[in-house]
Parts: structure tokens; sequence; C-alpha cells
């Protein structure tokens, strides 16, 4: 299976909202789908951005995005090289709905999805961005006690060598993240990614 037919199957999932329809964003074709350098693991897809553009992507125009983008550039890495995806792969489709953080029952159930990415695109390194992309590689990873006992706070800047891939857990490049991780800060740390990947 292609990472592109999980994600149409993904399309058809019940395993949280039963009779809701959900949306499901496809990966970023611009970016690689197998035997990658880098996994970016984020939080969910929002409405905006990728409600527009039908795909998880750095491309997408809201804030998190934008600094995830220039992040990203600062390193000189071939999109080709990286993948992105999300601890929770879609959002419910139901008027009234608002963009909230995936619930624990939504990650522990996105794992499904999770596991098969990393199984097809392969990649060297993950990274993960805020703490619920964090928790959701916890539970595909539950043997490694680093992992388990990482706290951004405490421990950023520090690499889980315990898993295979490694693991480089960051702070979201959401605007209520850079209250607590400014975007120096956060640009600082992403400049790591580049020595870790090799």
């Amino acid at each position: 299976m292609n990472i592109d037919t999980l994600f149409e199957k993904a399309k058809k999932c019940k395993l949280c909202y039963k009779n809701i329809s959900i949306y499901v964003p496809l990966p970023d074709p611009k970016n690689g789908k197998k035997d990658v350098s880098i996994m970016f693991v984020n939080e969910r897809p929002g409405r905006v951005g990728t409600g527009d553009s039908g795909y998880v992507s750095f491309d997408n125009d809201d804030p998190s995005a934008n600094l995830f983008k220039e992040c990203f550039f600062q390193l000189g890495i071939s999109r080709k090289k990286i993948f992105i995806t999300n601890a929770c792969i879609c959002h419910p489709k139901f008027e009234g709905y608002k963009d909230k953080a995936p619930s624990t029952e939504e990650i522990r159930n996105c794992g499904f999805w999770l596991k098969r990415q990393i199984s097809i695109t392969q990649p060297k390194l993950i990274v993960t961005l805020g703490n619920n992309a964090l928790k959701s590689i916890r539970y595909i990873f539950p043997e490694s006690k680093q992992l388990k006992n990482f706290r951004l706070k405490h421990n950023i800047g520090e690499i889980i060598k315990e898993t295979k891939p490694w693991i480089y857990p960051l702070y979201h490049t959401s605007i209520r993240a850079r209250r607590t991780r400014n975007v120096q800060q956060q640009k600082k740390d992403w400049l790591n990614i580049k020595k870790i990947s090799g």
C-alpha cells in the first residue's frame, strides 16, 4: 500500500466519529512519500489552510504553517526528503465544529494510521511538534523510558535514541506555543534537525 491509498482509506474511518463524516486532507504532493529522512508529526488538520488546499502542507496560509515553513527553509533540506502528517489525521464535519486539540481517545485511535504511515515512509528521524504529537508517538513506542519521561519544558533539545527511528520533540509552531517558546528559540531548536538527520 502507498501513502496516498492509506489516506484515502482513512477517509472511511469510523473509530472516533461513527456516523459523522470526517475530513482527511491528503499528504503534500511536494513532499516525499517513502524512504524519507524526516517525518514531521503535527497535532491535527485545521479548517483553515488544509480546508482550502486539501493538503497537509506548510504552504497553507495559517500562522502555524507559516512559522513551520520559516523554520524548515533555514535547514536547506529538500522537501522530497520529508513527510508531514498529524497525530490525528482528521477532523469531524458537522455544523458548528471549531478547531480543537485531539482527545486522548482520538490520538490512541489514530495510532492505527500513524503506525502505518511510519511503516510506509520509513523515516530516519521523527520530529514531533507539540505535546499532542509527542503523546501520539509515546503510544507508538511504549517501551521507551526516555520518551515516557520526556517533557518539552525540561528536556527541549534532547534526542530520543532508544527508539528506531530516533525522535526529536519540539514545540508546536502555533501562536499559543510561542508564548512559551518564542520564534527565535524555536528556530534555534530546529537547526539541530540537520545535524541529527545527517
